[in-house]
């Protein structure tokens, strides 16, 4: 009846034995074969992994066009000996697997965004190099995110395409087989030649003489008779995503509810469809219809006609949904071909019916929170949307690029979220923040904290300031001294709270306010300052009241103005002065004085009027002629730089009770960068310059004058910035110093010892953030109409330290790059100012002292 199997490899001297195994819908096949050889010494390994073919003769009952085969992978190879008919034979056992076996053994972590799953599916099969077909008629969700965690790549597709209803088998041919995806019944076809199949009984101790179906039983079971299944949906807060659906096959309707939370879907169409299809999971176990034969053209994913079948209703068309194989070639041992056996026990489903495969495939948990870094577009420092969310890089995502397409997006918690209120704190790029997952899935990250590390350091050092907590923002691309902060000092007897706002400041109380300090206050405002007052205002001191204005005072009032005194008041100015004492008495004293009045004017006196008293001397006293100049230094004294408090704001010296305005010391005003007015003003124009400079002074470093000729130079052990003296005569060189000096004061290289080449990048690019500042302050100060300042060094090196600046500008390059390309122009072409070396030999000459074996 059957002609001989025959099997294709890449070797020679290979007999079939015997063949068996099983194809399911939507499952790799696994096969054993058995193949015979009087030669021991074939060469398995070279055989592992390379394509087999079987060729299995069909019998044609409908005029079969082609043999049916079966081709795969070998995966295995196990030889053994074995004597048959007196003849010992190598016995090579095979398993072979389709091409999906390397997807079985696999194990990664990937997140696919934007994405259906027949896209993600096939992206995967295609780096496999699997062969597919398509033949799916469903439209399909774009999932926007999608996580393979910790599985094999078909377990996670598996898993996708039960829950869509997606299912495959294969399609073998005489050089490959084809992975065919389906997701309807009517994308079925007939083997070739076995459109129609006949059952027929085998007789007692007797065989079949064709091709045929031999067995076919017929069973029912119960399932279950509701499948509910729901999820949440954050932008939908009160939607209704329930969907129940309900199994027309179950016995009894409803009594038994399956019910899913989550779901997996965000939108109400999709739960509506992954509830259909669980029912059509259920509606296809309802029926199991089993058999077996010996027609080879019985094969998963194809369907065939059974006629003659032992109930009449049982006669039409079924797809075939599993197969076992059992087939077997004797005759190289007895030499009877009687011997050979070719039977299939299958499982079939009316064609009629949806398949879909049963949701058998583990979706993957995650298991504690894990850590990431948040990430965002080039040049952002804080990437978010309507909702506070962001983007983050996971550490074991080995291909995300770490910008904003490196996940979805992902919610942040917050210590309050209202509806319209509560707290805010986006994380910025580049912080690590602590990860969780909802319910465990993968694909639904919440961010629930955010951790230190030793790139991102706490804002206050540790462990010293432990008693210290609190907040220390950071101005969006700013640096370390642009911040917004509320620290609470806990340690004891030093108890403080430190409020700072990085620019303005606006403090809205909508009914009243309370506000008491135990010891002293100071106010410091370095503009103008305005109060508004709709009511009525006062002012109780129980002490004195001292008022100083550097220029002129204004008094005025609308109606009724009191200046009262219970002993003495007095007017004073330069060498007048006019006294009102509480006993009646009244004295004048000054040079001139002069009344004049347009109508009547009348003097009258209950005593004597006496005009040019002979001998009489002033009641009072004047200040005299300096008085303008003492006030102006007693203004200037409470401006007196080194009085300031720990908030940042000047305070006022405590006044000696002994002492008045007119007693108050002479003094010169400060300078603000400690090397006069001209450059102060200089200074003045550059808003990077002046920062620096109040940065410095906050650090504690010193600005000083040098010796002449013994060069310009920023000391960070001792805090000292020092200007060559031979500069001072010129406030433009001075900036220029102060702005150089400034930029290797605020830079903190990081040296790298571990090469000469490594040590003098590392070096030099301290270089290359000096003069970086030198031309951003020069910039400036152009800018605003203050001069040209220039740049240290070689003139003939300033076109290139400009280039390097621009392209900083552009964006073409980081700032780190741009300190590094300078840096390197900068030793080969500029000189020390106290060794007069190349810098590149003096930081050379100091590396190969100190590591003359590297």
């Amino acid at each position: 009846m059957f002609d001989r199997i025959t099997v294709l490899l890449p070797a020679d001297g290979l007999l079939f034995h015997t063949l068996t195994g099983t194809e399911t819908l939507s499952r790799p096949f696994v096969l054993t074969a058995e193949l015979l050889a009087t030669d021991a010494r074939i060469d398995r390994h070279a055989l592992l992994g390379k394509p087999v073919t079987f060729t299995l003769p069909t019998d044609g009952l409908m005029n079969a066009l082609s043999p049916r085969y079966l081709n795969g992978k070998i995966t295995r190879i196990a030889v053994r000996s074995q004597e048959l008919s007196g003849t010992r034979y190598a016995v090579y056992q095979l398993t072979v697997e389709p091409d999906l076996w390397p997807m079985q053994r696999d194990r990664n972590l990937r997140i696919f965004q934007s994405q259906t799953v027949p896209q993600i599916v096939q992206t995967l099969l295609k780096e496999y190099a699997v062969n597919v077909e398509t033949r799916l008629a469903g439209n399909y969700r774009v999932w926007e995110y999608c996580v393979q965690y910790q599985e094999s790549s078909l377990d996670f597709i598996s898993r996708l395409m039960e829950l869509e209803g997606i299912y495959y088998f294969f399609s073998h041919e005489a050089d490959k087989h084809t992975l065919v995806l389906c997701d309807a019944p009517d994308q079925h076809q007939a083997f070739p030649g076995y459109e129609t199949i006949a059952y027929h009984v085998t007789p007692s101790g007797g065989v079949v003489t064709e091709e045929g179906i031999s067995q076919w039983s017929l069973a029912e079971s119960v399932t279950p008779g509701i499948y509910s299944t729901d999820d949440y949906d954050f932008r939908k807060p009160n939607a209704w995503m329930l969907q129940a659906r309900q199994n027309p096959a179950s016995p009894v309707p409803g009594s038994v509810d399956v019910y899913d939370w989550p779901g997996h879907f965000v939108d109400h169409s999709h739960g509506e469809s992954y509830a259909r299809i669980r029912q059509e999971v259920w509606q296809a176990e309802h029926h199991s219809v089993s058999g077996s034969g010996t027609a080879t053209g019985i094969a998963p994913g194809f369907t065939f006609s059974i006629i003659n079948a032992p109930h009449f209703s049982d006669n039409g068309e079924y797809l075939v949904t599993s197969a076992t194989y059992d087939f077997a070639e004797n005759s190289y041992a007895s030499g009877d071909t009687g011997d050979s056996r070719h039977n299939i026990h299958f499982t079939v489903l009316p064609s009629s019916v949806t398949y879909r495969t049963p949701p058998e495939t583990r979706w993957p948990k995650t298991h504690g929170p894990q850590t990431a870094k948040v990430v965002g577009p080039k040049g952002e420092s804080i990437w978010t949307d309507r909702y506070g969310r962001v983007k983050v890089k996971f550490h074991w995502d080995r291909l995300a690029k770490g910008d904003d397409t490196s996940s979805c997006w992902v919610r942040v918690s917050s210590a309050w979220a209202g509806q319209g209120f509560g707290g805010v704190q986006i994380p910025r790029v580049n912080d690590e923040v602590v990860v969780d997952f909802i319910n465990g899935d993968p694909d639904r990250p919440l961010i629930i904290g955010r951790v230190y590390n030793e790139a991102s350091m706490p804002p206050w050092a540790l462990p010293a300031a432990a008693t210290q907590m609190g907040f220390l923002s950071r101005s969006k691309d700013g640096t370390a001294e642009t911040a917004n902060a509320l620290r609470f000092e806990d340690k004891a007897g030093e108890e403080h709270l430190w409020i700072q706002a990085q620019k303005n400041m606006d403090t809205h109380v909508k009914n009243d306010e309370s506000h008491s300090v135990g010891g002293e206050r100071s106010h410091y405002v370095a503009k103008n300052e305005l109060n508004r007052v709709e009511g009525n205002q006062i002012q109780a001191v129980k002490g004195g009241t001292e008022i100083l204005t550097g220029l002129s005072k204004v008094d005025a009032v609308v109606e009724q103005y009191v200046l009262a005194s219970g002993s003495q008041l007095r007017l004073v100015s330069g060498e007048s002065a006019i006294e009102l004492n509480a006993n009646g008495t009244i004295n004048l004293i000054g040079k001139d004085f002069n009344f004049f009045v347009e109508n009547d004017g009348h003097i009258t006196t209950g005593g004597k009027l006496n005009l040019n008293t002979s001998g009489a001397k002033p009641g009072t006293s004047a200040p005299g002629a300096g008085h303008k100049g003492d006030i102006d230094a007693a203004v200037k004294e409470k401006f007196t730089p080194g009085k300031e408090n720990k908030a940042g704001a000047i305070a006022s010296a405590p006044a000696d009770a002994s002492q008045n305005a007119g007693a108050a010391a002479n003094s010169q005003a400060p300078s603000f960068s400690g090397f006069g007015a001209d450059v102060d003003n200089m200074v003045e124009k550059s808003p990077t310059m002046k920062q620096d400079i109040t940065t410095l002074k906050k650090r504690g470093w010193v600005f000083k004058e040098g010796a002449a000729g013994k060069g310009t130079f920023a000391d960070r052990q001792s805090r000292t910035i020092t200007v060559d003296k031979s500069n001072m005569n010129d406030a433009a060189k001075v900036v220029q110093s102060l702005s150089h000096e400034s930029g290797h004061a605020l830079y903190k290289p990081d040296i790298n010892v571990t090469s000469r080449e490594t040590y003098l990048n590392s070096a030099l690019s301290d270089e290359g953030a000096a003069t970086l500042n030198n031309i951003r302050v020069q910039r400036e100060i152009i800018a605003n109409q203050g001069g040209d300042i220039g740049i240290a060094g070689n003139a003939a090196n300033q076109k290139g330290y400009n280039g390097i600046y621009d392209s900083l500008s552009k964006g073409n390059i980081s700032e780190s790059e741009a300190r590094t390309q300078i840096g390197r122009i900068f030793g080969k072409g500029e000189k020390t100012s106290t060794t007069n070396q190349l810098y590149e030999d003096y930081y050379g000459g100091w590396y190969d002292k100190n590591y003359p074996t590297k």
